[in-house]
């Protein structure tokens, strides 16, 4: 084998190989995966999986277990594959760096391989001879010493002899007399000792690579001239491929000059890292030209002017966690089906039961209380079972005591309804016998009016009948208003209450009012506390009416009392008018019934005469106009009563 594959091959094998034991690991052949799925959450299919809850019970809850194994298994995946990926890289890492010092140190000791030979060539006799005085002599035996020197080995192309200036003096091999060689670039930063030799930066000449050795000429440590060796570097792509085999991961090996400007895989030129040479003197990541993603490290080989640079394949690390994920994946797979296949059967034991409570259900809804759920089960649904049957039996005896009760109730309800026919009906009579009579009763009374009236101002005040008169003319008004309130309860009842609506000063109208009530009622004083002027549209006569009943009630219902207090006041748009006697008061009990027609308070200790129509007849006039009325009271500390109007 020649030497350049010694230098590239056997010396791996046999110095670093041999001394070093070469850990084998274990990668996984699962390929990343480059592309992901897309689902469009817009298609009629997804819509009806979402439509959860259109779901039954025995498809709900294996689709949530299935759901719930399949986010635990991608959570744990995910997490397992990214844990073990990143071990991978990190040991990865550290065996880039490892075979990066190693291959440095063992690239040295091919390096020492070069300089040996090539000092040997030096210090031959006749070439130190020819530098010290050239002649023909000399030059004949130092040209025969590199000949001799060459056929040692064939990749030696070129052996040059230079002065101490750098220039040629002799040469053996012109084939590859192209080659130039700079002093300055073969020493290395720093000084070699006398005696030893450098190895140069790479060269391309011709599509080929060439490498010089130099080596120093001296004399008495006086150095005289310079020696350098042109190999070619030579391999072949099956050395490579072992090469690659034995380091590993899909490993490149590649050589470069200290300065970056060529690379070489060594047999063709290459492209240069594309990351920054320091970054390469620890870890880095990058991908070549063809996309291939790797983890690289370089190292310089002492006492020569080459990098050497090692690539291992991030695809042959990341094996292990992608074949890891494959594992967990398929497990993961399994235990859904196992899941989903056992929630179904759970979903079905429980499904089951529940649908014969559904069926039994459904009869008792129609009306069947019957059915009956069988079940021999002691957990939860069996509880269930035994209560279901335990309240349709229930249900079942309320349900004939509810019938029961509703022909009871129905009987008593179809007497009810009789009843109120008659009592509407004895009402419609008493109204109509009621309207007969006022209106047959006013014209004898207003005769029997204009004759007391007559007899009254003929009749000398002095005599005893003339009281007699006046008060039969005070009884007379009294009947005339129990016979005007009838015909107003009458008309009201028959929708036929006339009003004549105009715009009223209710001021005015609130101090007649009073005036006029006060000469009906001397004993008591009717005191307006004060008055707001506005206006209201409304009737007069019904409102002065409204005032009169009140005041009437007022004096009526406080005979131990004096006085009875009027104000009025503009709020929220409305007029309120509050009249407040000291009477007798109203007990609870009878307030929400007060404004009902013909109502009366029982159990006082006074009897007040009247028919319980004059807050009936004033409720509804007041409700005519868009107001109301309302009442404060408690017995013994007298009653306010309160009605608006709006302006």
């Amino acid at each position: 084998m020649s030497g350049a594959i010694y230098f590239v091959h056997f010396a791996f094998v046999s110095q670093w190989a041999e001394k070093h034991t070469i850990k084998t690991y274990f990668y996984y052949t699962l390929s990343r995966p480059q592309n992901s799925i897309r689902l469009s959450t817009n298609t009629p299919q997804l819509r009806r999986i979402i439509a959860f809850k259109r779901l039954s019970i025995q498809q709900r809850l294996p689709f949530f277990i299935c759901m719930l194994l399949l986010a635990i298994v991608v959570a744990f995946s995910w997490i397992s594959y990214i844990s073990v990926e990143k071990a991978s890289m990190a040991i990865g890492a550290d065996r880039v760096t490892t075979l990066a010092d190693k291959l440095s140190l063992m690239f040295k000791s091919s390096v020492d391989q070069f300089a040996s030979t090539v000092n040997s060539a030096a210090s031959n006799k006749s070439v130190k001879a020819f530098l010290a005085s050239p002649n023909t002599g000399d030059s004949l035996a130092s040209l025969e010493t590199f000949r001799e020197f060459m056929k040692k080995d064939t990749t030696n192309k070129l052996v040059q002899l230079l002065n101490t200036r750098g220039q040629l003096v002799l040469s053996s091999g012109g084939q590859v007399a192209k080659l130039r060689v700079n002093i300055d670039s073969l020493m290395t930063p720093a000084s070699p000792k006398t005696g030893t030799a450098n190895v140069g930066k790479f060269v391309v000449v011709n599509g080929l690579m060439y490498f010089p050795s130099l080596a120093k000429i001296t004399d008495n440590t006086k150095t005289i001239g310079y020696l350098v060796d042109w190999k070619l570097m030579r391999a072949t792509q099956q050395s490579i491929d072992q090469l690659a085999q034995l380091l590993g991961a899909n490993g490149r090996l590649y050589f470069g000059n200290d300065d970056g400007q060529i690379w070489t895989d060594l047999i063709r030129p290459v492209a240069r890292p594309p990351v920054e040479p320091v970054k390469l003197q620890g870890v880095a990541e990058y991908s070549r030209a063809n996309g291939y993603p790797v983890i690289a490290s370089m190292r310089k080989i002492p006492d020569s002017r080459w990098l050497v640079l090692i690539e291992l394949s991030n695809a042959s690390f990341q094996q292990t966690a992608q074949i890891y994920l494959r594992w967990v994946t398929l497990i993961g797979l399994l235990l859904i089906v196992a899941g989903s296949v056992g929630g179904w059967l759970m979903s079905r034991n429980i499904t089951k039961p529940l649908k014969q409570l559904s069926l039994a259900a459904a009869a008792i809804a129609d009306g069947d209380y019957s059915p009956r759920v069988n079940t021999d089960r002691d957990d939860e649904l069996g509880k269930l079972a035994k209560s279901f049957n335990i309240m349709a039996a229930r249900v079942r005896a309320a349900q004939q005591e509810l019938e029961r009760m509703v022909e009871e109730r129905t009987r008593e309800l179809q007497t009810a309804i009789t009843d109120i026919k008659d009592q509407k009906e004895t009402d419609r009579k008493k109204d109509e016998f009621i309207s007969i009579a006022s209106h047959e009763l006013k014209t004898p009374l207003t005769t029997l009016k204009a004759f007391f009236q007559l007899a009254g101002r003929e009749m000398e005040p002095q005599l005893k009948s003339y009281n007699f008169f006046g008060n039969a003319s005070r009884q007379l008004n009294r009947m005339e208003r129990l016979i005007t309130d009838l015909l107003d309860v009458s008309k009201i009842n028959s929708g036929k209450m006339q009003y004549n609506f105009e715009e009223l000063d209710f001021e005015k109208l609130l101090k007649d009012t009073i005036e006029s009530a006060q000469q009906i009622s001397p004993g008591h004083r009717l005191i307006l506390e004060r008055s707001v002027s506005v206006n209201v549209n409304g009737d007069r006569h019904r409102l002065e009416q409204v005032v009169v009943n009140l005041l009437s009630n007022a004096v009526k219902y406080s005979p131990e009392a004096d006085k009875v207090l009027i104000w009025s006041e503009l709020k929220d748009n409305k007029v309120l008018v509050t009249i407040k006697d000291f009477g007798i008061g109203i007990s609870k009990k009878d307030l929400d019934g007060l404004f009902d027609r013909y109502y009366r308070i029982e159990g006082s200790e006074y009897r007040f005469q009247g028919l319980g129509l004059g807050l009936f007849i004033s409720s509804e006039i007041l409700k005519r106009h868009g107001g109301s009325i309302s009442i404060q009271s408690e017995p013994g500390k007298g009653s306010v009563f309160t009605f608006e109007l709006p302006v």
